[in-house]
């Protein structure tokens, strides 16, 4: 069901462009300074660029992205009706949309928020700067890649419809006023060119290796695997991922007891993750609503299919990224614990920092391409070392002439994708739409909308509305999604 909102009382409308205008005009991050100081010298361009670090931690960007994107999935059961965060989870899960949804229109405007101030560091740094000053510009480049991708997912219909030729997102590529407001949406064709453009020309700048809560050339090239990957471009992903699993000094696998509390650190130092959210203050900041407390409602269990996934293998370690709790009706669920940072001392700690990019992703990118690409052999193999590191052996890994019962060796990938990923920031949803496959859930409560429901890959509702003040012909026109 999707709803447009026409009518408004004049005070209500109000009230609402007043909000807007308010948000549009304060585009610096609260750790930034007046713009005329801040775009000289290098202390001060790299304090900027720590300032346009801290708007991914913000509650309303990257935490509302996992919302919008985990909740429409079938890894997710929806444990009541009653939604804690108001339509943060309820409206993503029932495929309910409408214009002034607060994730939705919290990803866009944060987002915006982000690119505005990248693009000021971008331009106060010439292309000839030392070897320092390049490497802000290569990770700034790199945030404005990760705030279009957010963008073009949420808002822009998978890449692989209509060849990129339907409406994405509005390019802003360089310092912009605040109050110009462009009126056109580019293509989400043009939006992906445009982020393979910077993670290309952030890769050559970005030549310091920082820890894992900095962007680096290697970001840069796991950005590219996955984009490309959604593109169809299956050899260029096989490409971005060989270079990342080829630096065996740099990154491994996590193993044993270090791959089972891996969620649980903060991931800036560890050498399975390439690019982390880090948590500076270390107070779990309110990331991810999912997990708010082990005492209070919760409202995404994991669903009967991915449960009984994580259990068909004998001994898989991922089982313990969850844990089964009551809510207060008494109903016993399983919950993920991958994001509450050392649940077992702290209960009610919400997030540590969660990995963004890390190696096991440029092993099943790999092995999805490899399968698309007819080198079945190939994908088998990088599905095995996922499994073999999550303490699957024998019968319970895969052989070419053994797919355990599944219909084709990508869905052997998918499936195994599913394992992995699960509650990490929109992997199945990217899984299912770049591979043209139904969201599909046979189970949930009889009545409750979003439960027992199928939603095809080519319907409106997956993806979201543009904001309303986007569209409304005051603050801007953009057109709308149907």
């Amino acid at each position: 069901m999707r709803l447009k909102i026409h009518n408004y009382t004049l005070l209500l409308l109000t009230l609402m462009l007043l909000a807007a205008c308010s948000e549009k005009l304060d585009l610096r991050p609260e750790t930034s300074m007046d713009t005329d100081k801040a775009l000289t010298g290098e202390a001060n361009l790299r304090l900027a660029t720590s300032g346009n670090y801290s708007l991914l931690n913000y509650f309303d960007y990257v935490s509302a992205y996992f919302h919008l994107t985990e909740s429409p999935v079938d890894n997710v059961e929806a444990t009541s009706v009653f939604d804690p965060g108001g339509t943060r989870q309820y409206g993503a899960y029932s495929y309910i949309h409408f214009p002034t949804m607060s994730n939705s229109s919290g990803v866009y405007s944060n987002a915006y928020k982000l690119i505005r101030g990248v693009n000021n560091v971008i331009a106060a740094i010439p292309d000839d700067a030392s070897p320092a000053l390049l490497q802000l510009k290569g990770e700034n480049l790199f945030l404005r890649a990760f705030a279009y991708q957010t963008l073009v997912k949420v808002f822009g219909r998978p890449y692989l419809q209509g060849n990129g030729n339907n409406p994405g997102v509005v390019i802003l590529d360089k310092p912009t006023p605040s109050l110009e407001r462009p009126a056109k949406r580019n293509t989400v064709k043009e939006v992906y060119d445009f982020i393979v453009a910077d993670l290309l020309k952030a890769e050559g700048l970005m030549t310091i290796d920082n820890n894992n809560a900095f962007a680096s050339k290697y970001t840069a090239q796991a950005m590219l695997s996955s984009l490309h990957l959604n593109m169809g471009n299956n050899a260029k992903s096989i490409e971005y991922a060989d270079k990342i699993i080829g630096m065996t000094s740099k990154f491994t696998l996590a193993q044993g007891d270090a791959y089972k509390s891996y969620f649980s650190t903060n991931h800036s130092a560890d050498k399975e993750t390439i690019f982390c959210i880090k948590n500076l203050d270390g107070t779990g900041g309110g990331f991810y609503y999912y997990n708010q407390s082990y005492t209070v409602e919760k409202f995404a269990a994991v669903s009967p299919p991915l449960w009984n996934l994580l259990n068909e293998g004998t001994g898989d370690l991922r089982k313990n990224f969850y844990k089964a709790l009551k809510t207060a009706d008494g109903t016993t669920w399983n919950f993920t614990t991958k994001l509450i940072q050392n649940p077992a001392a702290n209960p009610t700690e919400k997030v540590s920092s969660p990995a963004i990019y890390r190696l096991a992703e440029m092993y099943l990118n790999r092995a999805e391409a490899n399968a698309k690409l007819n080198n079945g052999q190939l994908a088998l193999d990088d599905v095995n070392t996922i499994r073999r590191r999550a303490g699957l052996t024998g019968v319970d890994l895969y052989a070419t002439d053994n797919l355990r019962g599944r219909s084709s060796i990508l869905q052997v990938v998918l499936d195994e994708r599913r394992l992995e990923f699960a509650f990490e920031g929109g992997q199945r949803r990217d899984d299912l739409l770049r591979n043209n496959l139904p969201m599909i859930r046979t189970y949930g409560k009889a009545g409750q909308p979003g439960s027992n429901i199928s939603v095809q890959p080519t319907d409106l509702r997956v993806v979201y509305f543009i904001p309303l003040n986007e569209t409304n012909g005051v603050t801007n026109t953009l057109d709308q999604n149907p």
